[in-house]
């Protein structure tokens, strides 16, 4: 029997609460930022869970205070260390800003908090997810996110993908594997209904 090891928002919280606590007591405020499925399912209902939490430490200076409450995070929910992976920086913008994420929340709670976590904001999340598109997973996981975020931003059109992904990696081209796919998911896209 395998055990499901994806992480939903409740879990998320309880690993984030857990970490504000250990900055809190350490007189730390750690902030970071969170992409891919964790930043989806903090936004929309639509996705429940996630593999890992993909994030970037955007406190620089207190970096080491943040992986150590990483680590304590891990050690009290039986999570592995891997929960919450910074391998996500390789595939971020540059020049990202504080325009490119939105507020989730402070930890462990709004009165007293040591972590601070904003996530991508979805027209920002599509990107990545374009550019992702030139790598295949079992699940598709990115191509079937990439649809319902676009639908979320409004666009289905080549043109229009490429307009969101050019907002956010300009003078970037998508891989020629993700271009392929490019309009295979505009169709896709289209034969969806619109959300709300």
């Amino acid at each position: 029997m395998s055990v499901d090891k994806r992480l939903d928002r409740a879990r998320i919280e309880q690993a984030f609460r857990i970490m504000g606590q250990y900055l809190l007591d350490r007189k730390v405020l750690g902030e970071i930022a969170i992409y891919g499925g964790s930043a989806i399912l903090f936004q929309f209902d639509w996705r429940k869970t996630s593999q890992d939490v993909d994030a970037r430490v955007i406190s620089d200076s207190n970096h080491g205070f943040v992986i150590e409450a990483v680590r304590e995070a891990a050690k009290q929910l039986g999570l592995p260390l891997s929960w919450l992976s910074e391998s996500v920086s390789v595939y971020t913008r540059r020049d990202e800003g504080v325009a490119d994420r939105v507020f989730v929340g402070v930890y462990p709670s709004p009165e007293r908090f040591g972590l601070r976590v904003t996530a991508a904001q979805p027209a920002y999340i599509l990107a990545m997810k374009l550019s992702a598109l030139e790598r295949s997973t079992i699940d598709d996981r990115d191509y079937q996110d990439a649809i319902s975020l676009a639908l979320e931003c409004g666009v289905s059109t080549v043109d229009e993908l490429h307009g969101v992904f050019h907002r956010f990696f300009a003078g970037q081209e998508l891989s020629p594997a993700a271009e392929l796919r490019m309009r295979d998911l505009a169709l896709a896209i289209q034969a969806r209904p619109a959300k709300g």
